[in-house]
């Protein structure tokens, strides 16, 4: 392993790989810190032509390449095994943006480009890059693309592969595919980026992407909702369609349960109301016209309050006020990260099942642990849940474990049974590997094996990943 190791390393420019393991540490591991891997080899390039060229000599010595974007799955897809033969290729350093067209809405841009800074781009250029995410300080558009993100703004612009107009990718075998045409329509058969968004670096690695932008946004309201239960959210969600359907853009669903995790962990964020209720929903309508949308929304829901259909509603008065309210959604993980280990479900269902699974979600796992533990939250209008099982501070490790796949079993098989789908925007990556063997048709299953073995048959690309 180490001489092959050693041609490539002669092969590249000494600056583009490093073998000090005190380099390593921050690529070798995931978020949650659930997974660790191990490798004898960094290589950061720095162009397409640099990824071609370490893919090709990979693939000519059967040397297995890890991926990487800004490292913020949750699914451990970008962390190599423990064995320490598979090399990490980081995409850090290609973090351009090679053009913008505000006239044609598009912008192009290097895989390693952090999230944060297409936004700031495009605003710059009176557009909108409407990719929202928690982690968008750190995560790249390339892993984006990679594991289709999801966020907090797809009930009206889309999940990522939504907002690709084209990309560049490196085949296995080191070869480059390139379309990043800035055209509205490319009808020219197989449309081949889709094969490689939500791939998770499994068929190749993607080197640059042309992007969707909008007009700017140009009118916002904003509003937190307190409600007694889900099915009254839903209610509510249901009015807001229809009069507010072309400027709904954003419906979080949290409980009392993430209120009070975010509350205990971060004393900064003030709670929006005094009162303590069973749900909330975090709504936002924007547009880009100037349409009075804050009243329109403070209107919508002191009707909604008169009808009992809502507990309470804040709209806020300043920015704090705002990203306060924000906090209660964005700081949930990290609130319950610091609580303690959790059993963590990433779940989409159809909208009009969510009740049904909750009631009886809870119903199987409080007969496990105490209902209590249970933190639901997520992208509700949307359909996407993120279903967690805290582990009480009195349960011991070794009997959390235990629980763990019976857990999941319950969660997972209801899903199935309701027409839900087990990984909704997180991906396989590692963690999912035995439930996409369990919950897919033999027919799919055969079709995307053939896919990955007629695209990388060496098997070389980010191994141990979505397929064993």
């Amino acid at each position: 392993m180490m001489e092959l190791i050693n041609i490539l390393k002669n092969k590249l420019d000494k600056d583009i790989w490093s073998d000090n393991k005190k380099d390593f540490d921050k690529y070798l591991v995931e978020p949650r810190g659930r997974f660790k891997g191990k490798t004898n080899l960094l290589l950061r390039p720095r162009t397409t032509k640099e990824v071609s060229t370490i893919v090709k000599i990979c693939n000519k010595y059967n040397l297995p390449l890890v991926p990487q974007g800004g490292r913020t799955g949750l699914a451990g897809g970008t962390v190599p095994s423990k064995k320490g033969d598979e090399l990490v290729l980081s995409l850090e350093r290609m973090n351009k943006i090679l053009s913008i067209e505000p006239g044609n809405y598009l912008m192009t841009v290097q895989a390693g480009c952090v999230l944060s800074k297409i936004k700031k781009a495009s605003e710059k250029k009176n557009c909108y890059f409407p990719l929202k995410l928690a982690s968008e300080g750190n995560c790249t558009i390339g892993g984006n693309i990679s594991t289709n993100a999801g966020g907090l703004a797809v009930l009206k612009y889309g999940m990522t592969r939504d907002l690709v107009a084209g990309i560049e990718v490196v085949l296995p075998n080191g070869d480059i595919i390139s379309n990043l045409k800035v055209l509205k329509k490319d009808n020219r058969a197989y449309d081949l980026k889709h094969l490689f968004i939500g791939a998770e670096g499994t068929l190749g690695i993607v080197t640059a992407a042309t992007i969707k932008l909008f007009p700017k946004i140009n009118d916002r309201a904003f509003s937190i909702v307190a409600l007694k239960n889900i099915n009254l959210a839903l209610k509510l969600l249901s009015i807001l369609n229809a009069e507010q359907h072309e400027n709904l853009s954003t419906y979080e669903l949290n409980t009392k349960r993430g209120l009070k995790l975010i509350e205990k962990h971060f004393k900064r964020v003030n709670m929006p109301f005094k009162n303590s209720y069973p749900f909330y929903v975090i709504i936002e309508l924007t547009s880009i016209k100037k349409e009075k949308l804050k009243s329109k929304l403070r209107s919508i829901l002191k009707i909604a309050l008169k009808k009992d259909i809502i507990l309470d509603f804040l709209l806020p008065s300043s920015l704090k006020q705002k990203n306060d309210i924000w906090s209660t959604r964005e700081l949930i993980s990290e609130a319950q990260k610091i609580e303690g280990p959790s059993i963590k479900h990433d779940i989409s269902l159809p909208i009009s099942k969510i009740p049904t699974f909750l009631k009886k979600a809870e119903m199987a796992i409080s007969k496990i642990i105490n209902r209590k533990y249970i933190l639901a939250f997520g992208h509700l209008a949307d359909g996407n849940l993120h279903y967690n099982i805290g582990k009480p501070k009195k349960l011991k490790e070794t009997e959390f474990k235990r629980i763990y796949i019976t857990i999941n079993g319950l969660v997972f098989d209801l899903v199935q049974k309701l027409g839900g789908s087990f990984s909704a925007e997180h991906g396989i990556g590692k963690i999912k590997m035995n439930e996409l063997k369990k919950y897919s048709s033999k027919e799919e299953l055969r079709l995307k094996k053939n896919i990955k073995y007629l695209i990388d048959p060496k098997k070389i690309m980010n191994p141990g990943k979505v397929f064993k």
